[in-house]
C-alpha cells in the first residue's frame, strides 16, 4: 500500500469514527431520557433482559465483516457506559 492510500483510508476512518461520535451522542442523550424516566419512576438502571435484547439485535443486523463476538465486546463496553450514566449522581450533572 502507497502512503497516499494510507493517508487516503485514515482520513475515511476520521470521517467515519466523526459520524460514530454523533451517533453515540444521540445514543446517550436517549439514554439520559431513559435513566430520568426509572429514577423518576424507582427502576433499577441494569435490566438485563433488555441487554440481551440489545446484544441480539447487534448480532442479527451484523453482516461483517467485524465478527460478532468483536461486536458483542464493543457493546459490552458501550452498555456498561451508558449504565454509568444512568446513576443518580451522573443523571444530575446531565
Amino acid at each position: 500500500m502507497t502512503p497516499i492510500d494510507l493517508n487516503k483510508l485514515r482520513t475515511e476512518i476520521d470521517g467515519i469514527d466523526e459520524k460514530l461520535v454523533d451517533l453515540f451522542n444521540q445514543r446517550t442523550r436517549c439514554v439520559l431520557e431513559i435513566g430520568r424516566h426509572k429514577q423518576e419512576n424507582h427502576l433499577a438502571v441494569y435490566e438485563p433482559k433488555r441487554e440481551a435484547v440489545v446484544m441480539a439485535n447487534i448480532a442479527r443486523c451484523n453482516n461483517g465483516p467485524l465478527p460478532d463476538e468483536e461486536l458483542a465486546t464493543i457493546y459490552t463496553a458501550i452498555l456498561a457506559a451508558m449504565r454509568r450514566l444512568q446513576s443518580p449522581d451522573l443523571l444530575e450533572r446531565s
